[in-house]
């Protein structure tokens, strides 16, 4: 039934009952002021004060309404942050509880302290071999400056500063074959501004970093490894942890390593006492006392080309290790019962017009760079690729500062030419972090002689000239022979 409410005559106790009926849809229609006709004119029989009154109560009653609304509203809302309030407290207390219990679970580890210190150690010694330096690095740049030929540049005193990379000494030129010493100094000035240096790592054929301690880079006579003007290294990949692809510290079961063949073809030659058994016909006892011996994995050295084999990798013609001339030679099965099985592998090179490499071992340079360009024989229409070096990292950057120099003679009394020279070289030079650090002249020639032949490097200070001397007085000490 609907029920119908007057505004004009409501009281507040009927507020409540109007928001019932308003929500149920119990609301009728509105009453209409009682008014009066009379012919064409309207007759309000209700007073001004009486209907200025009816129009308050409907205002005051609108904004009870509101106000209830709106308190309604508030109410609702503040539970709703409230229970989310409460959920988060819940929430966090439970997390905090969670985060102590593990607090308390580490710190009863005996071996925490232990642990950390060993943690804070492993940090420390990254930081420090980032700022460390390699001090020996700067006899291999003092013998790349030397000249090849007759003439000769001794120093008689050398200061390092590795903070600043830089070379303080006073040294002495000698002209040997005439007096005219000044012209050494220039070309020795000239040649250390056109020094570069390279340094690198060797990878693997699928281009993962082969440690520095399984690479080999000097023969017995600390000279480099070199064969037909190109530069090479010898990879001892047999050895433990040697192989980047080789997981030499996860054994089988019965304490075998499985050799990897990512990305290369294995060639296996199961060797017995040092004889090749893959041919041999075996009869059926003597398979069965194969089956009793005990196989070892042998796996060869191999050589790593530093210089490029450009037209071969171009070519992408196969590699075997067992033909790479590096001496393999297989060792005596300590017994009869004892099988060695012997792991060579073939790579298939690739090498295209950018330098870069794939598919076989090598040095990948952080300052060389090669480029090929095709060129075709007009005579015979053959097409080759001429390949070209840049190399971006200079040795002496910003050039050698000779301090002073003068005219004196050395411990034979022979005429030299004494000066006093400051060089600031690349830091990267000798930043222990960059690994296989070779300096290489202007005419590209690579130091290989520099730790057996420092009586080459280092002399005695020359003297400077005696009153009356007048050859050494008078000898003109620049080349504009003033």
């Amino acid at each position: 039934m609907a029920k119908k409410f007057d505004f004009s005559t409501m009281h507040l106790s009927d507020i409540p009952k109007f928001i019932v009926a308003l929500f149920k849809g119990e609301l009728g229609e509105d009453e209409e002021m009682m008014k009066g006709q009379t012919g064409f004119y309207e007759i309000n029989l209700v007073p001004d004060i009486k209907t200025d009154m009816i129009k308050n109560q409907k205002m005051r009653n609108l904004v009870f309404f509101i106000c209830i609304v709106t308190s309604v509203v508030s109410v609702s809302t503040a539970l709703i942050l409230g229970s989310i309030k409460g959920a988060q407290d819940i929430t966090m207390a439970g997390q905090d509880a969670h985060m102590k219990n593990l607090s308390d679970k580490i710190k009863s580890y005996e071996e925490l302290p232990e642990f950390l210190t060993i943690q804070n150690q492993l940090r420390g010694i990254s930081e420090i071999e980032d700022n460390q330096k390699v001090l020996s690095r700067a006899i291999i740049f003092l013998a790349a400056l030397r000249d090849l030929g007759e003439d000769e540049v001794k120093v008689s005193e050398l200061s390092v500063d590795l903070t600043t990379s830089t070379l303080s000494f006073d040294a002495q030129a000698d002209a040997k074959k005439d007096n005219i010493d000044y012209r050494v100094l220039e070309a020795f000035i000239k040649r250390t501004n056109m020094m570069t240096f390279d340094y690198g790592r060797y990878v693997d054929s699928t281009g993962n970093e082969i440690p520095s301690r399984c690479i080999e880079e000097y023969d017995k006579n600390n000279v480099m490894l070199q064969e037909s003007g190109s530069l090479y290294a010898i990879w001892h990949r047999g050895e433990k942890g040697c192989d980047p692809t080789r997981d030499d510290y996860a054994m089988n079961e019965n304490g075998t390593i499985t050799s990897s063949t990512i990305n290369v073809d294995l060639e296996a030659a199961k060797m017995v006492n040092g004889t090749s058994d893959v041919a041999k016909v075996k009869t059926e006892e003597e398979k069965k006392e194969e089956t009793k011996k005990t196989t070892i994995e042998y796996i060869p050295s191999e050589k790593v080309y530093r210089t490029p084999q450009f037209t071969s990798w171009y070519k992408k013609e196969p590699v075997r290790t067992i033909e790479d001339g590096i001496d393999d030679a297989i060792p005596e099965p300590p017994d009869e019962g004892t099988v060695y099985n012997v792991t060579n592998y073939k790579y298939t090179p690739e090498m295209d017009e950018n330098g870069a490499i794939s598919g076989i071992p090598h040095f990948e340079s952080k300052c060389i760079t090669y480029t090929g360009r095709l060129t075709v024989d007009e005579s015979t229409g053959e097409e080759n690729m001429k390949w070209s070096a840049e190399n971006v990292c200079m040795l002496v950057p910003d050039g050698i500062t000779v301090t002073e120099s003068a005219n004196g003679r050395d411990q034979d009394d022979r005429l030299v030419l004494r000066f006093s020279a400051v060089i600031q070289l690349n830091a990267d030079a000798f930043a222990f972090r960059n690994k296989h650090v070779m300096a290489i002249g202007p005419n590209g020639q690579n130091v290989t002689d520099s730790y057996v032949q420092l009586e080459k490097i280092f002399d005695a200070p020359a003297t400077a000239c005696k009153i009356g001397d007048t050859e050494c007085n008078n000898t003109p000490t620049s080349g504009t022979g003033e």
